[in-house]
């Protein structure tokens, strides 16, 4: 403790990010999480958690624990105490996000060629056309909630036409992602929970008649969309179950649109705080390749991810047995400052940027093309259109740790 004269206790560094809880975060953490990052990386930067995990925020650690084959990312048992039985259960153990080698890089190779580079080029079109399309139906100088008027509407639109399904159940498909996605997060209610399993029931059926749709045709091309492709595998005889199907093609919905949509909105947010940078990326045109990188440092729309170790790993200086989970502060590495200079600052020209945002090693994101493809289209094309952008309230954040978005951003645009 540091003491005064006249004045009361006040924890030292040290104390505060010890007594620091990611199953009680403390008021103001969502809006403003860097200041507890930089608490837990200079002090605590291998932190226990409540639960017994470890959470890891400095950029060396979080790099290295990514890309170590030995940590795996199987948490079946973690999530059968958390979750119970049920759907919920199934989809974080049967998707790819949740599977370790040789079983995630059989489900990856059927779904990769939709995320390489020659598909995203084919797409650039697509997106182009979506984004072109939204912008000209915000009126000018009205007043919207940039989030739901454009970014959510061009990323969902995007990755409906990629899997193959109705671009009109956008909305009812975000909403079983949103409620099946916040169960990750460290604390949860019962009552969360059991929404989960029901989102998840609810998208399955959902899908199983798109997909009863495209296995009833006689032929299908497998280059037409992500159902196509997974309908011709089954037919061919890949080694993927019906399970594996529903739940590939979830998490290829929720992959595919919930991080660009925060990245997006955040972009424009992050830089109305700072005119300058406004400016300064608007000049760039559509050459924006290196700020976007930055931003997706800066913002870090996936704020934690999670392993558990199979052997005992040594990080900074602290030894950690076998069998922990590991919580990767991917937020917290993406700001530190022993590897960004002026890390908490956002620097549009930054390079090289070595940042963390889609992860490393064998489960790099698969959506990253993607993601890169659709920020770098949609966020020059809304400062082209929109000459002026202001807020028109105050923004709000969504109540989750482990993403980093906005569920509302109020603004005034004009030409």
């Amino acid at each position: 403790m540091v003491v005064k004269a006249g004045m009361e206790r006040v924890p030292s560094d040290q104390a505060r990010a010890a007594a620091f809880d990611l199953f009680a975060i403390p008021g103001g953490y969502i809006e403003a999480p860097h200041e507890w990052f930089r608490l837990l990386r200079d002090n605590d930067p291998v932190h226990r958690n409540a639960d017994g995990s470890m959470l890891i925020t400095r950029y060396d650690d979080v790099r290295a624990a990514w890309r170590d084959l030995t940590c795996v990312v199987d948490k079946r048992e973690q999530f059968q105490r958390r979750f119970g039985d049920g759907p919920l259960l199934e989809h974080h153990t049967t998707g790819m996000l949740f599977r370790d080698p040789p079983d995630h890089d059989r489900l990856r190779k059927i779904v990769n060629p939709f995320f390489d580079t020659k598909s995203m080029a084919n797409l650039r079109p697509v997106t182009i056309e979506v984004t072109q399309r939204l912008l000209s139906s915000i009126e000018d100088g009205a007043e919207v909630d940039f989030v739901d008027a454009f970014a959510f509407r061009l990323t969902i639109e995007v990755i409906c036409q990629m899997l193959g399904v109705p671009i009109e159940d956008g909305a009812r498909i975000q909403k079983y992602g949103k409620r099946l996605l916040y169960p990750l997060n460290p604390s949860v209610s019962p009552e969360e929970i059991a929404d989960g399993h029901k989102a998840v029931a609810e998208f399955k059926e959902y899908l199983s008649e798109h997909l009863a749709r495209v296995r009833a045709q006689r032929t299908i091309d497998k280059h037409r969309n992500i159902l196509c492709a997974l309908v011709d595998a089954e037919r061919n005889g890949a080694d993927i179950s019906e399970s594996e199907v529903m739940h590939m093609c979830i998490l290829a919905l929720n992959g595919g649109h919930e991080s660009t949509t925060n990245l997006i909105a955040c972009a424009i947010h992050v830089m109305l705080d700072d005119p300058d940078k406004l400016a300064t990326f608007r000049r760039l045109g559509d050459d924006v390749s290196i700020a976007i990188e930055e931003l997706i440092r800066f913002i870090s729309p996936i704020q934690l991810q999670g392993r558990r170790t199979t052997r005992s790993l040594e990080l900074s200086g602290i030894r950690i047995p076998a069998g922990t989970e590991l919580v990767f502060g991917v937020g917290a590495a993406n700001r530190d400052d022993r590897v960004f200079a002026h890390a908490d600052a956002l620097v549009l020209d930054r390079n090289p940027n070595v940042h963390l945002g889609f992860g490393a090693g064998v489960h790099v994101c698969i959506g990253r093309v993607l993601a890169r493809l659709e920020s770098s289209v949609a966020l020059p094309a809304v400062v082209r259109h929109f000459r002026h952008i202001e807020r028109a309230g105050p923004p709000r954040f969504s109540p989750s740790v482990r993403f980093r978005g906005l569920r509302n951003l109020p603004l005034r645009m004009a030409r």
